[in-house]
């Protein structure tokens, strides 16, 4: 940006220094080099692991500043209905709703433990809450970094193996080198930024994940396995796509201990059995919501996979060094034989059979959320490359026979993986369409009258507007609505909708009947319509702004715009 500028309330509480964006992250990216390579030489003299993760923490928090710092706006609000969907989540729990029910009123969220913990972060205040959301990235890619590091410690001395050296280049491999520099011209983008800068709530079930591996492992009877069938409902309330990976995974582990015929197998079996039963028992209230609130099931045509699709390319050919590196980690593990090593291999193979399994799942229209998994699989596949990394640096030198130290052999592979590392080629201003859209301050159009809903209507009110304001009126207003474009869809949407078009075209105000019908079953003190050029339109009545102003149960309290362009008009609905 040529000059400082202060951010909108509605934007992260930071500024850019005084120069262009372009400049900025050229410089960013020549610092860090030099920043890595002397933190690399340090490592040698510190010779602690933990150095070396503080660096992996470090350099995620560099890529994370280095995108968010010019955005005069909370990234990805303004264009990405995903950013604006778990805005909208968490912003009306934290004016103090219910958290298992979404921005629309009534409707059931299967995916509440996110909202409930940004609420309380932010102290139940949404104003907070949207200064605070940019940080939450942040969280999730340290927090996921730092889980690797603490939970793949085995549960006994395992000699060179699952060293913090080790440790620590797991988690530098599955932050900084899941992504590759030319993923933002393919069918997915960089997993790094879709996950931690566009869904922290995802990232949180990654820091999870190896909490209840670790728990899992060290399993001993019932008790423990009640731990890690209970974690791994937790992580299901996070995100259930990851509870389903893990739960996959459990069920490839018992099945090659038992085809390996290896001395633990009827332990393993039952282990993964009863944490798995455990899981599903305390689980099965919210499958019977997921069935009743989402359609998951329906077949679309949209759901499907091309015949002329590269589907199993994309994880193996397309990234084939780090494919190669990270099934040779995966290997590794499995060959320590000890508990951990195998459970992680376990993981990495059930990704890649989920991966697979959606031609299947594509040929009967319901291939969803391809995205996901496809960053699941990036994510295990580098971890399990630095793995692989550690292994095959341990055999260079002693097929150079040398005694190479632990931290000697950690700072080497780092020197040789830092051109391919996400900080090294990261530039978001050609990489990422959400950061270049996020540059500009949010348009007055969506600032002025949410920070209105926001500040000046009472917490437990809703809003009625057209499909796609009415996603910023939560969002950013903090404010439930009726029904919303891009969302979920509740059943009852088509009546949603005519309800709160009859609104604005009933002049005999019957439809409050309705309205106060929907409020006394999901405690809406008060309505308020906030009406646009878009929602007069889509009425194909010819109503006017003029024709709403007269209806006798509309009260205006707000406006911006121009009548005779682009306008919010805001009115209180009496009963």
């Amino acid at each position: 940006m040529p000059q400082r500028r202060h951010l909108p309330r509605t934007g992260p509480a930071l500024t850019w220094p005084p120069m262009s964006v372009d400049t900025g992250l050229l410089a960013a990216r020549y610092a860090f080099v030099g920043l890595a390579l002397v933190w690399l030489w340090l490592a040698t003299r510190v010779r602690r692991p933990s150095w070396l993760i503080a660096g992996v923490i470090a350099a995620n928090a560099w890529v994370w500043a280095e995108t968010n710092l010019p955005l005069q706006q909370i990234y990805g609000v303004s264009r990405s209905r995903d950013r604006v969907g778990n805005l909208a989540l968490c912003q009306v729990v934290a004016a103090g709703n219910s958290p298992i029910r979404t921005a629309q009123i009534g409707q059931l969220h299967f995916e509440p433990f996110w909202s409930a913990f940004t609420a309380v972060a932010s102290g139940f205040d949404p104003e907070r809450l949207l200064h605070l959301y940019p940080f939450f990235s942040l969280l999730g890619a340290a927090g996921f970094a730092l889980s690797l590091y603490l939970a793949l410690r085995p549960p006994e001395a395992a000699g060179d193996c699952w060293s913090g050296w080790e440790r620590a280049l797991v988690a530098g491999f599955a932050t900084l080198l899941s992504s590759s520099p030319l993923e933002h011209m393919g069918i997915y983008r960089q997993p790094w930024a879709m996950t931690f800068l566009l869904k922290p709530n995802h990232a949180l079930g990654l820091v999870l994940f190896p909490i209840v591996l670790a728990v899992f492992v060290r399993a001993r009877g019932f008790r423990g396995r009640l731990a890690a069938g209970l974690l791994l409902h937790l992580l299901g309330w996070v995100f259930i796509l990851h509870m389903g990976y893990v739960a996959v995974g459990l069920v490839v582990y018992a099945a090659l201990s038992l085809a390996a015929r290896h001395p633990e197998r009827r332990r393993d079996v039952l282990d993964a059995a009863v944490t798995i039963g455990v899981n599903a028992a305390v689980v099965s209230p919210y499958i019977v919501m997921l069935f009743l609130g989402y359609p998951f099931l329906d077949r679309s045509p949209m759901m499907t996979i091309a015949e002329t699709s590269p589907h199993l390319l994309e994880t193996t050919a397309r990234v084939a060094p780090l494919f190669a590196l990270g099934a040779w980690g995966g290997l590794v593990a499995w060959r320590r034989q000890d508990r951990l090593g195998r459970v992680w291999a376990a993981q990495l193979l059930a990704a890649y059979v989920i991966w697979v399994g959606y031609l299947a799942l594509g040929a009967l229209q319901v291939a969803r959320e391809r995205d996901e998994i496809y960053y699941w699989v990036r994510f295990l596949t580098a971890a399990s490359a630095g793995i692989g990394a550690w292994d095959v640096a341990r055999r260079l030198a002693e097929a150079w026979k040398r005694v190479v130290p632990d931290p000697v052999r950690a700072a080497a592979v780092g020197v040789v993986v830092l051109p391919f590392s996400l900080p090294y080629w990261w530039n978001p201003s050609t990489m990422d369409t959400y950061f270049t859209a996020s540059l500009p301050p949010l348009s007055d159009a969506l600032r002025e009258p949410t920070d209105y809903l926001r500040r000046q209507t009472p917490r437990d009110a809703a809003v009625l507007s057209d499909g796609d304001f009415a996603r910023y009126a939560a969002a950013l207003g903090a404010r439930r609505v009726l029904a919303a474009d891009a969302f979920h869809q509740p059943k009852d949407v088509l009546r949603r909708f005519a309800v709160q078009d009859a609104v604005l075209t009933d002049d005999t105000g019957a439809v409050l009947r309705d309205l106060d019908e929907y409020g006394q079953r999901w405690g809406v003190s008060e309505w308020y319509a906030a009406v646009t050029p878009r929602w007069l339109a889509a009425l194909g009545t010819g109503l006017t702004l003029d024709d709403v102003r007269r209806r006798a149960h509309l009260e205006p309290v707000h406006f911006w715009g121009d009548e005779r362009g682009e306008f919010v008009a805001i009115f209180k609905v009496r009963r």
